[in-house]
């Protein structure tokens, strides 16, 4: 008898510090972190990975550790410069006063808009103006952008509840874990960084949760190098 190994392509087997944070500038898509054979790791822009075959985006490959540990060192060195009770007050305003409403409306939009889209291409199918497997593939895509915009409104809403809740203790302790730096983890760089945009030339645009540090911009000729 055969023994069939399943495997969950869907399943992570490590959680990178900067996961969900990193962005292709050019194309706009979630970047992730994969690995080669020889322990390599190294990002690759989700839209090229899905679409390499009709030339969407480039791969933006580049070794992700070495992003990892320039991000950090930047940080590091930007906020020893910062008055720590300043960090607070901005921490603290932007889980506080962050646009969520706006944010939401927005998701729906999207959501509804790609609701539209099936309901177009199934009009398509009807009237035989498209075949059954461009059909199934714009379906599949389709279904699949509107489950992570679903995810994306659920999270978004966790965060809007969290933002009501009095924490000024724990925003003091998030300030002196993260000016320390000593074991940082998903869930701080989070509240500090609300996205990371890569280029392809290798450019890093890091954007912080911080209204007065909205957009702060890393170019290094070899910082991913």
């Amino acid at each position: 008898m055969v023994i069939v190994q399943k495997y969950n392509r869907n399943e992570k087997k490590h959680k990178f510090l900067l996961d969900g944070l990193l962005f292709c500038y050019e194309c706009k898509h979630k970047i992730g972190v994969r690995s080669k054979k020889n322990g390599y790791m190294f990002m690759v822009c989700n839209n090229y990975r899905r679409n390499s075959k009709i030339g969407l985006c480039t791969s933006h490959g580049f070794n992700y550790y070495a992003l990892e540990k320039r991000i950090l060192q930047y940080i590091r060195n930007l906020f020893l410069e910062i008055d720590s009770k300043k960090i607070e007050i901005n921490i603290k305003n932007t889980l506080t006063k962050y646009d969520y409403e706006k944010m939401l409306e927005k998701i729906e939009s999207n959501i509804k808009l790609l609701n539209d889209n099936i309901d177009t291409i199934h009009l398509e199918k009807i009237n035989n103006q498209i075949s059954k497997e461009m059909y199934d593939r714009l379906f599949n895509k389709l279904t699949r952008e509107i489950k992570q915009k679903e995810e994306e409104y659920e999270e978004l809403q966790n965060k809007k509840k969290e933002s009501t809740q009095d924490n000024s203790k724990e925003i003091r302790r998030i300030v002196n874990d993260f000016l320390k730096l000593e074991n940082p983890n998903p869930e701080l760089i989070k509240i500090i960084i609300n996205r990371i945009e890569i280029h392809q030339d290798k450019q890093i645009d890091i954007i912080l949760n911080f209204k007065r540090l909205n957009e702060i911009s890393l170019k290094s000729n070899n910082c991913l190098n």
